[in-house]
């Protein structure tokens, strides 16, 4: 994995006019409608104005806005990139890096933060990943300061409008940041007296983009806060399905309140909890009616998330939680559901979208020319298959065996075919080969009702640690794909302690 650097480049290109003027046409047709934090007749007239050149070299806030957008815009004219330090995009966005201090250290403003909004938009690419939270939070606590989150100004100033529509859009992208990344939000939605202004930009006939997605970010936060927080995981059972009936409600309203031709056909809350680390809680009752309907739901949500795969761009642009994370976690999820339901009925249909996920990463790796060594995802399409194929084989030679000898034999291709396998694609994939794979000592096959669908119920599946693997509580699988922030190496003998000199008692280690 490459490395971001915050440096700036040693010498900055002027973009000529004309390519410039592109490079933000394709910007606002392209992203303004999802993230409309931009006043675009104020931003037009600086970036593409005569002064142009002045401005950046006076402003370096408004320097790092330009650059970005015109790295975001780039993109859509094959200037994109899988891997930092490559491509015409990256070199627009490593203007903007190198001004980061010039952007955090000062008096905070609305163009600082502007640019810091549009730096988080481009780093949820593929190419720089993992700085997308150091960016939105840092939006975060910077619209705060600002006051954002209060009811401020005229509503009839186009500048008070200007600065609601940028923290809203803040505050749907670190919601959604802080659900997937099981962290608690920065925002307090109790302290918000904010209202939401009109963006025209974001609406598709009746249906406003904007406001729908504030909403929905919304009940992600109530999701996290009632369902998946350390006081949630308190709760008794009775409690959680309590929390979990709200919150569908909520989600039932706001799907409802979507206009038909762009309200999802699938219930929206089974695609919000496809997160591997949250699976619904409810499944760890075993004999509960409602828990075979769960697992239902969430085999329905994976099928639904590979047959969307259809529909998304496998280009530089497209966000990784969109283009890999969404589409790693249906794999997963339907590869359990094979593994241990591998004669149930539905078992067929989930073998066939599993190979149409791994096309999927196979093309991710083809277009990336080998940086997203995708295709060893695929690999779980063939152990599922395999597996299926061993069993079934296995089944019809102990039919034609005494019952005796057949008698408890049926499990085994489950130990033997399956852990070994997955155990050497973990391996693959650099997530630590250790013995006692998490989970193998729960991989069975449930030999009763063909109706009946088996599930894992372990600490790693519903967002906890196990006693025995407790690094594996909320593993970022960002970074599988990501690149990373160069580290600290330290020299030989050095204890990685943090050191403060004091001036009475000389040096001392923190922690």
């Amino acid at each position: 994995m490459t490395p971001v650097s915050f440096m700036k480049p040693p010498r900055i290109e002027e973009v000529p006019r004309d390519i410039a003027a592109s490079y933000v046409d394709a910007y606002f047709q392209n992203l303004h409608s999802v993230y409309p934090f931009l006043d675009q007749r104020d931003f037009r007239n600086r970036a593409l104005g005569p002064n142009i050149r002045e401005l950046l070299k006076a402003n370096p806030a408004f320097s790092a806005l330009y650059h970005t957008v015109l790295a975001l815009g780039c993109q859509y004219h094959e200037g994109g990139t899988w891997e930092p330090g490559k491509g015409e995009a990256w070199k627009l966005f490593q203007v903007a890096l190198g001004l980061i201090a010039d952007i955090l250290l000062p008096r905070e403003h609305l163009i600082g933060l502007q640019a810091l909004v549009a730096m988080s938009i481009f780093a949820m690419n593929t190419c720089c990943l993992q700085i997308d939270e150091v960016l939105i939070t840092e939006a975060a606590r910077m619209a705060q300061g600002l006051r954002y989150h209060k009811s401020i100004g005229n509503e009839e100033e186009p500048y008070t409008a200007t600065c609601r529509r940028t923290f809203w859009v803040i505050y749907y992208m670190e919601k959604h940041m802080c659900f997937h990344g099981q962290v608690n939000s920065i925002i307090a939605d109790y302290d918000i007296g904010c209202p939401v202004p009109d963006a025209p930009e974001a609406m598709y006939g009746e249906f406003n983009w904007f406001l729908s997605t504030i909403r929905f970010s919304r009940i992600l936060s109530q999701a996290y806060a009632s369902l998946f927080s350390v006081s949630a995981t308190m709760n008794s059972l009775e409690s959680y399905y309590s929390a979990i009936d709200q919150i569908e409600g909520r989600l039932e309203r706001w799907r409802v309140a979507i206009p038909e031709n762009f309200r999802p056909g699938l219930h929206p809350q089974f695609v919000t909890f496809s997160d591997p680390a949250t699976k619904m809680p409810a499944i760890a009752n075993e004999s509960s009616p409602r828990t075979e309907e769960n697992k239902r739901t969430l085999m329905r949500a994976a099928r639904m998330v590979i047959e969307l795969i259809q529909f998304v761009d496998t280009a530089p642009h497209t966000p990784i939680f969109i283009l890999s994370i969404m589409p790693l976690v249906a794999i997963f999820i339907l590869f359990d559901f094979v593994v241990h339901n591998p004669r149930h009925a539905e078992t067929r249909d989930n073998l066939s979208l599993l190979e149409v996920a791994a096309g999927h990463f196979s093309l991710q790796e083809y277009k990336s020319k080998g940086v997203m060594p995708s295709s060893l995802v695929g690999e779980f399409s063939h152990i599922a298959r395999q597996y299926v194929r061993d069993v079934e084989v296995k089944a019809q030679a102990q039919s034609a065996m005494p019952s005796r000898q057949a008698e408890g034999t049926i499990g085994e291709p489950v130990g033997a075919v399956v852990r070994g396998m997955v155990n050497n694609l973990n391996g693959q994939l650099a997530l630590g080969n250790r013995e006692g794979n998490p989970g193998s000592d729960y991989l069975g096959e449930w030999d009763g009702p063909s109706d009946f669908l088996c599930y894992p119920v372990i600490p790693e599946n519903l967002g906890q640690a196990s006693e025995d693997n407790p690094t594996l509580a909320g593993y970022d699988l960002r970074a599988l794909f990501g690149s990373v922030i160069p580290e600290v190496y330290l020299p030989d003998g050095a204890t990685g302690e943090v050191v403060v000199t004091d001036p009475l008692f000389g040096p001392t280690p923190l922690g």
